[in-house]
């Protein structure tokens, strides 16, 4: 009888194993997933920038020389390396960003200019200008493209050797800009760019005497406009 018992029990046992064994295995608890929002160009941020500029000043001049009028016009270009400083805010809804910028520039740039008129030579130099523009752009993830246009200012020096008169210098010069660019951001606060811009500048006109004999007064109207490409880097708050 003892016997049965035993191999009952060893028989239940054995069944019972085998039981537990055909059971699922408890499933092990998952990891919490990390949640990574979406990039967001949403902030303030600072910069600086760095890049070429052409300066293309152009000056018309008008003169009467024994009450005749005589007229002539001189311009080209000039290329030159511009460095400033950048600051503004964006904002974002979706993909489309909004934004404002103001940036402030120093230029090595400047040209001569000769005048059959007096025989003078004319010196045409911008040593600085900057801007405030707003900015309306399209993100695709941390990359974005945007547009930009607004006010500009400039100091535009305009000298002549001969007479010893200088006009400008560092009083401003008012126009406007356009352009368009793009940023992308290497992490969510360090950004870098690439920007092109064309700049018009309010036209100028001053009259001097001619030092020659007193032959009379001339004129000159001077204009500018801008090119510039320039490379941006800035930290986003």
């Amino acid at each position: 009888m003892k016997k049965y018992i035993v191999a009952a029990a060893f028989v239940a046992i054995s069944s019972a194993s085998a039981f537990a064994a055909d059971l699922p295995t408890r499933a092990e608890p998952v990891a919490p997933v990390a949640y990574v929002p979406a990039f967001s160009w949403t902030g303030f941020y600072l910069g600086g920038e760095l890049g070429w500029i052409q300066a293309s000043p152009n000056y018309t001049t008008g003169a009467l020389l024994l009450g005749t009028p005589f007229v002539i016009s001189a311009g080209s270009s000039k290329n030159g390396v511009s460095y400033g400083i950048l600051g503004g805010y964006n904002y974002q809804v979706g993909q489309l960003v909004l934004g404002v910028e103001g940036d402030f520039e120093g230029w090595t740039v400047g040209k001569i200019r000769y005048t059959a008129v007096t025989g003078d030579f004319l010196t045409a130099r911008s040593k600085w200008g900057g801007s405030v523009r707003g900015r309306l752009g399209y993100a695709v993830d941390r990359a974005l493209f945007y547009a930009t246009g607004g006010f500009a200012y400039v100091s535009n020096e305009t000298s002549i050797p001969t007479t010893g008169i200088t006009i400008g210098g560092d009083g401003t010069r008012l126009g406007w800009t356009v352009g368009a660019g793009l940023d992308y951001a290497i992490t969510n606060n360090w950004f870098a760019g690439l920007e092109y811009r064309y700049t018009q500048y309010e036209a100028k006109t001053f009259i001097y005497p001619i030092p020659v004999l007193n032959l009379g007064m001339i004129g000159f109207k001077g204009e500018l406009n801008n090119n510039q490409v320039t490379a941006r880097v800035g930290y986003k708050f």
